[in-house]
């Protein structure tokens, strides 16, 4: 990837104008190899069938398209925004990495940014922005400040210290146009100006109005741009959450809604009359037909079968929709790393197992350092850092703090006592500097007595043979092993 083309390499000034499609960024030769490889999806060898004009797969997917399923489909909801959902859960804390002095709790930079947060909802907004990101190749957090009087403010630069006064996110879905800068501009390959579409976006009734034009010019430093996700060989575009398994989406609706047509019309069962062919049919069956149809449409609760030899009910069959989809579950959860149980819980509708949880809050984890803190937390803070709406840190950067989403069940509480436990059996002078209660703290909590740090232990006779089985002992229990009752 070369970045932006430009008519005139030599102009410093120069900037390309990219119109934002799908695969709109692409210089004409990049453009000219997706859109050959996008034709060529699903051919198979000359002469045998197209695999997605046969199984009816949409081989360009729109962005619309992802957003419809996206608030349609629950599998396609929960790849697209479970990700996000499940990263903010805790909000990030931000510390200074220099202590404050004095007594202050906190340096200028950590208040100014706290006040962000409480005013602001700064938090709230960066996790919107990183929901709807992902519904395309990117998404951006607009900033307003309070330097501007109109609409045309926002094409221009963000005043030096100018005061944060609101933010809102958008989807690729609002970004008609953008335009990047060329070789020598500074800026080559990264936005300069961005044209959003300030209609809403999923409102379909038209009952919302916007006020002033829908349409305008936002300066760069006014928006905040997120990629779906890790960026690959592009510097602005990442890959649609859906798309890696888009195929496996709409075969999952196309089974659910096969499966619920079936059975609404085998739930409309209808019945076979059979007449006895010694019965004189009047008017040739016409007041028979009319009573049965009343039946059948509940009319009538009684079914006069007088002159009937055999009636039988139509019933449909059961529909298990089931075969079909868990194996397009399961290619969903291996290509998003989401556990098949938290997609859809178990089959006795429990929990998502212990182990399931753990992998996927290391996965959340690795996202939040890889992508949500460079892409969006510090993109944020740097920019306001840069135009002066928060002061710097103190020390030498800061830092971007986690709460962990794994909690401990009570089972590993209950080890992680036992090893204390035995950690105080084996340890000689236990009885000697604890009391029963300091004892009972240490296997509850973990606490040691702060006095304890300064108590001057005696010295270990390292040829005694006490201390050397303590030492086995205590090793043994440190490599996971069992130790074996000593019988004292």
């Amino acid at each position: 990837m070369t970045g932006a083309s430009t008519d005139d390499v030599s102009d410093a000034d120069s900037v390309e104008e990219l119109i934002a499609a799908d695969d709109g960024f692409s210089s004409r030769q990049e453009f000219q190899m997706r859109f050959a490889l996008a034709q060529a999806l699903g051919d198979n060898l000359p002469g045998d069938e197209d695999y997605y004009e046969v199984f009816n797969w949409d081989e360009q997917p729109t962005i619309e398209d992802f957003f419809s399923l996206a608030l349609r489909n629950p599998y396609a909801y929960a790849v697209t925004f479970l990700p996000p959902q499940t990263t903010w859960r805790d909000p990030p804390k931000i510390s200074d990495k220099k202590e404050p002095s004095g007594d202050v709790d906190e340096t200028e930079f950590e208040s100014d940014v706290n006040t962000l947060v409480d005013d602001l909802r700064l938090w709230h907004y960066c996790r919107r922005s990183d929901k709807l990101a992902g519904i395309g190749k990117f998404g951006v957090l607009v900033l307003e400040f309070d330097d501007t009087n109109s609409t045309d403010d926002f094409s221009s630069p963000v005043d030096e210290g100018a005061e944060l006064t609101g933010l809102r996110p958008f989807s690729r879905m609002s970004v008609t146009d953008l335009s990047v800068g060329g070789p020598g501009s500074g800026r080559w390959g990264e936005p300069l100006e961005y044209t959003l579409d300030f209609s809403d976006e999923n409102e379909t009734e038209s009952i919302i109005s916007q006020k002033g034009p829908e349409t305008i010019d936002v300066h760069w430093q006014r928006v905040i741009h997120i990629p779906s996700e890790e960026l690959l060989d592009d510097e602005l575009r990442g890959v649609e959450r859906q798309k890696p398994v888009y195929n496996n989406l709409i075969d999952i609706e196309k089974s659910l809604g096969a499966a619920g047509q079936l059975a609404y019309r085998a739930a409309a069962w209808g019945i076979h009359v059979n007449i006895d062919k010694d019965y004189q049919v009047d008017d040739d069956g016409d007041k028979l037909r009319e009573h049965l149809q009343r039946w059948q449409h509940g009319l009538e609760n009684v079914l006069r079968t007088h002159g009937a030899d055999d009636v039988k009910s139509l019933g449909g069959e059961d529909i298990d929709p089931g075969p079909i989809i868990d194996p397009n579950v399961e290619a969903i959860s291996a290509q998003t790393g989401i556990p098949q149980s938290v997609l859809k819980g178990n089959e006795t509708g429990e929990r998502a197992t212990s182990q399931d949880l753990k992998e996927w809050y290391g996965k959340i984890a690795e996202r939040r350092n890889e992508f949500v803190e460079p892409q969006i937390v510090r993109a944020l803070l740097d920019r306001l850092r840069d135009i002066g709406t928060i002061a710097d840190p103190k020390g030498e950067g800061y830092d971007v703090d986690w709460t962990p989403l794994a909690e401990m069940s009570e089972a590993d509480r209950a080890n992680v006592r036992e090893t204390r436990a035995k950690i105080l059996d084996t340890w000689p002078f236990a009885t000697d500097l604890l009391t029963p209660e300091q004892q009972r703290a240490f296997v509850e909590n973990g606490e040691i007595p702060s006095e304890l740090e300064q108590t001057e232990l005696p010295p270990l006779d390292e040829s005694n043979p006490d201390v050397q089985a303590q030492f086995d002992r205590l090793k043994a229990l440190a490599d996971g092993g069992q130790v074996a009752d000593s019988g004292q």
